[in-house]
């Protein structure tokens, strides 16, 4: 897996989620209260609005755009699809943070949603 170097350790000082585009995608670098980090989509899937400039609650962000709602730390869409966030791989290297190129988990293909309706 490809891993490109996206961000510092330091940047997240005073903030706790940072958008970033990988391949023309928003990518969030997000920090925990625990002080780890974890990065996934913050493109929303409903029409890709970066979901780091929506409100957040909690764990919870609300889509600036349309108002779709999603759970950051599960990727679960909390309003508006059944399709979640999917994660990206990250690592730590001393300041540097990583995160691979494209999301860990593979799209959903048309199999996964069914049998044709007749």
């Amino acid at each position: 897996m490809e891993y490109v170097k996206l961000a510092r350790v330091q940047d997240f000082k005073k903030t706790r989620i940072k958008s970033y585009k990988l391949l023309a995608r928003p990518v969030g670098i997000i920090k925990q209260k625990d002080g780890t980090f974890f990065a996934t989509e913050v493109g929303c899937k409903h029409e890709n609005a970066d979901l780091t400039e929506g409100k957040m609650n909690g764990d919870v962000v609300i889509c600036p755009w349309h108002g779709w709602k999603y759970n950051l730390v599960t990727g679960e869409c909390l309003w508006g699809s059944t399709v979640c966030l999917r994660r990206h791989g990250l690592k730590i290297e001393g300041d540097d943070i990583y995160v691979t190129l494209r999301p860990l988990e593979p799209e959903p293909t048309f199999e996964d949603w069914g049998p044709p309706l007749k």
